[in-house]
């Protein structure tokens, strides 16, 4: 007759788990090992509790174990030898003294833990390196007082080759509970039973390290009322019922800091705030590279954090440099990438092509040449796997170390030609697409975009353009680039002449400047004089009015004007004085602007040029308030508030800047209460975006009528907007005038 409960160790149970798993009897695997059958029927009855090591290895190569299970059963049979007794807990959680951050984790989990009844699990999860297995040691150390019958962890092996079943993880925990080994059941259903009725009258935390996947965690979520469990896995385990999830992403700037000087120590990082800055940074604020840093800088104390952040800086160089003995960022992304099927693989490879930081499923779906909805899926994988993050809605980003991480797989497994093609067939693809929304702005008959193998993204409306060209600006940039350096002229200036008008809705983007200055260097491969002036009167719009750099504005101007004189192009010459007179008044030149305003306004007026002259007109105003003249500037301003009106499509813009004007006159003259008065109406019109910097001279212009008016409480509150704006823009001048402006008032 036979028990339902054969007596074994952890050691033997796991042994029979392995030997039925290959379909080998007792005597075949005698046959196999060189073990006699009777010594087997020892081990597996828990007779022998601990079996040399030379039985182990020989079991273990005729059962053909992979290296993590070897290294188990290696460990179980160790532990049955100490002191014949049976195996202790099967992995103990490591915590660490400097413990940095998660305090919003550890406030849910601590809430949990007070009323462990509302959920059966909680699901740690996120890309590999944040560090999930030390949250889930530090929240068992601070909620032990919790669970007065203790913890239990096992390690599952997730990530490799070979994830530890379910069945013989039932056994470690088992073990670890104090269960008799001779009373664990062979069968798992039975053995998950034991388990369960174990726990029914503890208050028990359950650790259930690197999980793999739902069937093999399922089995071990205690339904005990007074347990809980901790489950860390790379993905987030979907399938699970009845817990809840935590996704960990990379440290805050304050919390990568904290930790480097918790391992370092402050005599280590005083004074070096700047450099460990820049070691989060390069860390991607990834608490194992943190980590990595801070091992590496407390091993060498010679080194100063500087030293390590110029050597991470070469992107060649810094997965290599993450490394401190068994700790490597690389190894962290490999275990994940090992695991990914061929084309996954490749589309992670190509991800790292990608000029931006987040990506659609259109453009993936480029790279690869697939079909945009088979991609989108295989992106939920990526994101599953832990080796993307999706950034919103549709939208996957790389971390940074994992983009180099694929940098160097495809540098391994690619042929570069293959690469090359590749990266080509993005940009080109990017450059039609923002042609194609970039026209939309454009005026009736814009041209097309150039003919390609794949068809570009057509926007069903201006906001669908908008989005794209919004969503997608840091990729086009790019892609302007990458065709820039393969001599495709034609196709850059194309598409700088596409985005010309849609650059007016968003004056202050830096990518204006990459465009329009890789549009003027194509002009002028291919010989085109005014193409060129036209450019770079735009490069000079771009560098004044989007980023207050006056002296690069002049001198893309006068050059400009130079090539538009020579190619006989009048319309350009005016706007090149436009710009010119621009840059000047904001070097405060004013008096040098003046002629050369009044010299645009000239030509302007015999092109019958409206909206040149309507621009013109205001300038010229606006430099004689400048040049001393505000009375004269009050008259034309006001005058030319009526005419604008007239100008198509410019009228709302046009007519809000005059106004702006207009309360920069009053203020000029001392006229304060009308200053303010004029100020509160300008409204910063829908069809412009991202102009913080026009609504920061606003914002300090009524604070300034206001400080006069003695209103100085409200005054204040413009102030301190204005200069947040202003160093949000990069505007030093002008936030330092502001700052003390704000000191003035007390």
């Amino acid at each position: 007759m036979t028990s339902d409960f054969p007596q074994g160790t952890a050691f033997g149970v796991t042994l029979r788990s392995l030997r039925r798993a290959t379909r080998l009897t007792l005597e075949e695997l005698a046959g196999l090992s060189g073990v006699s059958v009777r010594a087997l029927g020892d081990m597996e009855r828990g007779r022998s509790r601990g079996p040399q090591r030379r039985t182990v290895e020989a079991l273990a190569d005729a059962l053909a174990l992979d290296p993590e299970q070897r290294d188990r059963l290696r460990r179980l049979a160790d532990a049955g030898r100490d002191r014949g007794g049976a195996a202790p807990p099967p992995y103990l959680l490591r915590t660490v003294p400097d413990f940095t951050g998660r305090e919003d984790e550890l406030a849910t989990l601590a809430a949990l833990a007070a009323d462990p009844a509302r959920t059966r699990g909680v699901v740690l999860f996120g890309p590999g390196g944040q560090g999930k297995t030390t949250l889930a040691a530090e929240a068992a150390r601070r909620l032990a007082g919790h669970f007065p019958d203790g913890c239990v962890t096992v390690q599952l092996h997730g990530m490799s080759e070979s994830p530890v079943p379910a069945a013989e993880a039932l056994v470690l925990l088992l073990t670890a509970l104090g269960h008799p080994p001779d009373r664990i059941p062979v069968d798992p259903a039975a053995r998950e039973a034991v388990y369960r009725s174990t726990l029914a009258d503890r208050r028990v935390l359950v650790v259930l390290d690197d999980a793999a996947d739902e069937p093999g965690t399922r089995p071990l979520l205690p339904d005990a009322p007074g347990c809980l469990s901790l489950v860390t896995a790379r993905r987030p385990l979907a399938g699970l019922e009845g817990v809840q999830r935590i996704r960990l992403g990379g440290l805050s700037t304050r919390e990568s800091a904290g930790l480097l000087e918790r391992i370092l120590g402050t005599g280590r990082t005083a004074g070096q705030r700047d450099a460990i800055q820049r070691l989060t940074g390069l860390c991607g604020h990834l608490p194992l590279a943190l980590r990595i840093v801070g091992n590496r800088l407390s091993s060498r104390p010679a080194w100063t954090p500087d030293r390590l952040a110029g050597q991470l800086a070469d992107e060649e160089r810094r997965l290599s440099g993450l490394v401190a003995g068994d700790l490597a960022v690389r190894s962290a992304f490999a275990l994940s990438y090992r695991q990914l099927a061929g084309p996954r693989r490749l589309l992670l490879r190509r991800l790292a092509l990608t000029p931006g930081r987040d990506i659609g499923p259109e453009l993936a779906a480029v790279l690869v040449e697939g079909d945009p909805i088979a991609v989108e899926d295989s992106l939920d994988q990526l994101v599953d796997r832990g080796l993307l993050e999706e950034s919103a809605l549709g939208r996957y980003a790389l971390h940074d170390l994992v983009r180099l991480f694929a940098r160097e797989q495809s540098a391994q497994e690619d042929p570069p030609d293959v690469t090359a093609e590749a990266r080509l067939r993005m940009a080109d693809w990017l450059l039609r697409s923002a042609c194609a929304a970039g026209r939309v702005f454009e005026a009736p008959g814009a041209p097309e975009p150039w003919p390609g193998d794949l068809p570009p993204f057509v926007p069903e409306s201006r906001p669908d353009a908008e989005r794209w060209l919004t969503a997608e600006r840091a990729h086009w940039a790019g892609a302007v680039e990458i065709l820039s350096a393969a001599g495709e002229h034609e196709r850059v200036l194309h598409t700088s002449r596409a985005l010309y008008w849609f650059s007016d809705r968003w004056s202050e983007w830096p990518e204006w400047r990459l465009l329009f200055g890789h549009g003027a260097r194509a002009a002028a491969a291919l010989g085109d004089r005014a193409a060129e002036a036209h450019q770079l009167n735009c490069l000079a719009w771009a560098h004044s009015v989007g980023a207050t750099q006056y002296p690069e504005a002049e001198e893309h101007a006068r050059r400009a004007l130079e090539l538009a004189t020579a190619a006989g192009d009048r319309k350009q010459q005016a706007w090149a004085l436009a710009y010119l007179t621009g840059a000047l008044m904001g070097q405060e030149r004013a008096t040098e602007a003046v002629p050369v305003i009044e010299r645009a306004l000239r030509i302007f007026e015999s092109l019958d040029d409206p909206t040149g002259t309507a621009v013109a007109a205001r300038q010229h105003a606006s430099a004689l308030r400048d040049a001393g003249e505000p009375e004269k500037a009050l008259a034309l301003h006001r005058a030319q508030l009526g005419i604008s009106s007239d100008v198509p499509g410019l009228d709302e813009y046009i007519q809000t800047l005059i106004r702006r004007e207009i309360a920069a006159d009053l203020l000029a003259l001392g006229r304060w209460s009308e200053a303010a008065t004029a100020y509160r109406g300008v409204v910063t019109p829908h069809t412009h975006r991202g102009i913080e910097r026009s609504r920061a001279i606003t914002l300090e212009g009524l604070a300034t009528a206001l400080e006069h008016t003695g209103e100085l409480g409200e005054s204040r509150t413009h102030y301190e907007e204005a200069l947040r704006l202003y160093e949000a823009v990069g505007d030093t001048a002008a936030a330092e005038s502001v700052r003390t402006a704000i000191a003035r008032l007390g």
